[in-house]
């Protein structure tokens, strides 16, 4: 018993020091570096010198993370490249459609990347393939004030935007062997075209589209009325590729394995396994910023078990909070970081309880009781958050929620046998969460 306090304690000690870097994060941008350098010279000779303060070395944590804040600008600048002058050259790096259903593609010229936008739907392109164009290109600017649209290309280091017209020339070669960078890129377009093939007529388009968001986060596909009635029904992260989904696959994995055995030596093979297929399908999915999250959390977790040690989901959940923002200081300010960190910490701290106030022993039963559980677990902690961005609230999200969550694990267990067999379950899954969203959001 005193073993199982002293355990809780440190993982309570170690949650804490995590919170506390990333509220130095967030606060760093309303305090001066003079504040900042003599809050952290004051805090350690306080807790160092004075034997009675050592506990509160965790506050260390606090300026540590906002030094990280106050200095990650000056660390991360990206110099503006000059505009293409004699059209563009170069390596086409991924492609789509923009949310205004233009098709696009990126090219990456010596280290630069330029969008070429109203391509051609009749060209035929796979990343790694070389791209000559005559085209006109503009700079990128904003188009609208509530969204910093430069900045975020900027970031990804674009600053001009390229447009193809009817003078425009266009011409693409094709690459058979794309380099290794590339590769996730490729593949994915790749099961893109697989998806059109096994799904094909402009009937299934949107299944085609959601298919594609859940498999791999590609929503530029999806239509808008879609998107906002799932946006209304309050269950639109289940379009956008998530720790959530991260974690399903992680749970059909674990099932899948658990067929091999229970050894001492089956379950470091097992640990391994699981790590290298998650991070397989994180590189597949293009590293995007929540799934990430999620890898490096369940990452954490399972290495505990390789070790021989016990998972423990809080210490997980605190270590992946500090290295990513060690990584990139800009994470804790986005919303999805902050909606991300809110359900798990619900679904380690709330969920417990609120599942021990229900006691089954039928299986169906105790199934459903725990997607309950762990919804209004999750919304508890994430409505402040969604209330804070956007002074809001779907009211019937746990309605939505609690009928698609199932739906979604349904779906993406269906997406991989759709490819060898006829996709009529598939289809009708993804019609019915279409239908239940569209029909909770005219509540």
């Amino acid at each position: 018993m005193q073993s199982n306090w002293g355990e809780m304690r440190r993982e309570m000690y170690l949650f804490v020091a995590a919170l506390l870097f990333v509220a130095g994060n967030l606060t760093a941008a309303r305090l001066p570096a003079a504040a900042i350098f003599a809050g952290t010279v004051l805090t350690a000779i306080m807790t160092l010198s004075v034997p009675g303060l050592r506990k509160a070395i965790p506050l260390l944590f606090f300026f540590m993370g906002a030094w990280g804040a106050a200095l990650g600008p000056a660390m991360n600048c990206r110099r503006e490249r000059p505009a293409p002058e004699n059209g563009v050259y170069g390596i086409i790096t991924t492609g789509g459609r923009s949310s205004s259903g233009r098709p696009f593609i990126e090219v990456d010229i010596s280290g630069a990347s330029t969008i070429i936008y109203n391509i051609p739907d009749s060209l035929r392109w796979m990343p790694g393939d070389t791209v000559i164009a005559g085209v006109r290109c503009a700079r990128v600017k904003n188009f609208s004030d509530d969204f910093d649209y430069q900045g975020y290309m900027a970031e990804r280091g674009i600053f001009f935007t390229c447009f193809y017209g009817q003078d425009s020339e266009l011409s693409v070669s094709r690459c058979r062997r794309p380099p290794l960078r590339l590769l996730p890129a490729w593949m994915r377009q790749k099961f893109s075209e697989a998806v059109d093939s096994a799904m094909p007529g402009d009937g299934k388009a949107r299944t085609r589209a959601v298919v594609k968001a859940l498999a791999y986060g590609y929503q530029d596909e999806i239509p808008e009325n879609i998107q906002e009635s799932f946006r209304q029904s309050g269950a639109v992260h289940l379009l956008a590729l998530s720790g959530m989904h991260l974690s399903m696959l992680y749970g059909f994995i674990s099932a899948l394995l658990s067929l091999l055995g229970n050894s001492p030596a089956v379950r470091r093979i097992r640990s391994v396994a699981t790590i290298l297929l998650l991070w397989a399908y994180t590189i597949f999915t293009g590293c995007g910023a929540s799934i990430l999250r999620a890898a490096v959390m369940l990452t954490i977790y399972e290495t505990g078990a390789l070790l021989g040690r016990k998972r423990c989901g809080i210490s997980s959940l605190a270590l992946s909070a500090i290295i990513i923002t060690v990584a990139d200081y800009r994470a804790p300010s986005g919303i999805s970081f902050q909606l991300s960190y809110a359900a798990m910490c619900a679904i380690f701290l709330i969920f417990p309880h609120l599942r021990s106030i229900v006691r089954t022993r039928n299986r169906i039963a105790g199934n459903i009781a725990d997607v309950c559980a762990m919804t209004i677990a999750c919304q508890i902690t994430t409505a402040p958050v969604i209330y804070l961005h956007f002074g809001t609230f779907a009211f019937f999200s746990l309605l939505a929620n609690l009928l698609c969550t199932p739906l979604t694990s349904a779906a993406m267990a269906l997406i991989p046998l759709s490819f060898f067999s006829e996709s009529r379950l598939l289809t009708y899954v993804i019609e019915l969460f279409i239908r239940i969203n569209a029909t909770i959001s005219h509540l």
